[in-house]
């Protein structure tokens, strides 16, 4: 299956979602990820505001916070890249063309994912090889080229999947988070 098509499939079943069945996703995800001793250690995260159809990350930004780990969010550049800002869950939130809410503040640059012990990424699907299709347009792969710290995708259960297409560029992760619980990529 193309990647294209797969995106289609994929995007076509997160529609047919309900509200109820998105927020009881969000609130399991966000425990299995708290839950993650890598999470206890923490002092900052990189993590994306969900879209209304993504794996919710309302309730883990929420956790987040309430434990005094800073999390980073990531602001799209003009240039089909990312920049980081520092979350703060009183800032006003602007939606971008493509229907990302991005917070205003000061830009960290991309070094400021070096700085975090986990780097939240969203994904339509990951593989059992760690694989993640993405949208298509490679913002989080050129972002995450050159990061060493652990990347984690949150994805729904039926988004997790033996194989994906994937092309050399294509940055993998290491994890996958579901409301199921944590998939780990074998080593």
């Amino acid at each position: 299956m193309t990647k294209a098509r797969q995106r289609d499939e994929l995007l076509a079943l997160r529609r047919g979602m309900s509200p109820p069945q998105r927020s009881e996703a969000a609130d399991a995800i966000a425990q299995h990820v708290l839950a993650m001793p890598l999470i206890a250690r923490a002092r900052r995260v990189a993590c994306y505001l969900s879209m209304a159809t993504e794996p919710g990350t309302v309730p883990l930004i929420a956790a987040l916070h309430d434990r005094g780990v800073e999390v980073v969010v990531p602001i799209s550049l003009a240039d089909h890249s990312l920049d980081w800002v520092l979350h703060d869950p009183t800032a006003a939130l602007t939606t971008t063309s493509l229907g990302i809410p991005e917070p205003a503040g000061p830009r960290l640059g991309a070094g400021a994912l070096a700085t975090c012990s986990l780097v939240i990424v969203p994904a339509l699907a990951v593989d059992h090889a760690g694989h993640r299709l993405g949208r298509g347009a490679g913002y989080y792969d050129r972002a995450l080229a050159h990061v060493t710290s652990p990347l984690c995708a949150l994805v729904f259960t039926h988004e997790l999947l033996p194989q994906v297409p994937h092309e050399p560029h294509d940055v993998p992760v290491q994890m996958a988070v579901t409301p199921s619980g944590l998939f780990r990529v074998p080593s």
